[in-house]
């Protein structure tokens, strides 16, 4: 990706900033061809998958 910020999370293809509609869940950008799409839910199960490994709740 050469813009994070500019570019789909999905598919990488580069959107304009004023216009790309951003992921609710991760707060990226996603194009319109992917938005909506099982890509998009996969490319955020990915990124989500495991964010809490190795982490322990101190509250227990």
């Amino acid at each position: 990706m050469a813009d994070f910020l500019n570019s789909c999370f999905v598919c990488g293809k580069e959107n304009d900033p004023q216009t790309t509609k951003k992921n609710q869940q991760l707060n990226l950008p996603v194009c319109d061809d992917c938005s909506g799409t099982d890509e998009e839910k996969k490319a955020v199960n990915e990124l989500t998958e495991g964010m809490a490994d190795g982490f322990v709740c101190g509250c227990i």
